[in-house]
């Protein structure tokens, strides 16, 4: 069974902790690791991911059937009527257990119960040589455009941004 609990300033080195693992899975074949390690500093330092959360992100860490925690998502409302899919990652020894799927879901879940009846959309970037374009291609998103973002130290996220109606 898997469960869910919204992450508090007091899980951010449990955040951290999660992220390493999924991020080397996820971007070892497509960024040097010198840029892996901006980025994870970048994002999920402690000062920033409190940073995030003040600022109205949404943290969730998912717990599998032995209580472990294997993966988080991050959202938050930006605008009426968007939603914007910041993080997901799960642990590589999860991919293809449905934990992705399940945080997505609980998130778009999260979404229509704090707005019932209004319609809005979920936007994520990906990177454009990640292989979860396929999963999230497989939950509903399509490929609205395509991004290349200068984040600094002279490193550029080259992404799709990916949308869904909810």
């Amino acid at each position: 069974m898997k469960t869910i609990q919204q992450a508090t300033p007091n899980d951010c080195a449990l955040i951290y902790e999660l992220a390493v693992p999924s991020w080397k899975a996820a971007y070892s074949e497509i960024l040097s690791d010198k840029q892996m390690d901006y980025m994870l500093e970048m994002m999920y330092s402690e000062d920033s991911l409190n940073r995030q959360m003040r600022d109205g992100h949404i943290f969730f860490i998912v717990l599998c059937d032995d209580q472990v925690p294997s993966g988080f998502i991050s959202f938050h409302p930006q605008g009426e009527n968007l939603y914007i899919l910041e993080k997901l990652y799960v642990l590589p020894h999860m991919h293809g257990t449905g934990a992705g799927r399940f945080l997505v879901e609980q998130a778009e879940e999260y979404v229509r119960n704090r707005h019932p009846g209004r319609q809005f959309l979920f936007e994520l970037n990906v990177n454009r040589n990640n292989k979860a374009i396929g999963f999230y291609q497989r939950l509903g998103f399509h490929i609205d455009r395509k991004v290349d973002e200068n984040i600094g130290n002279g490193f550029y996220k080259n992404d799709y941004i990916m949308q869904k109606t909810l």
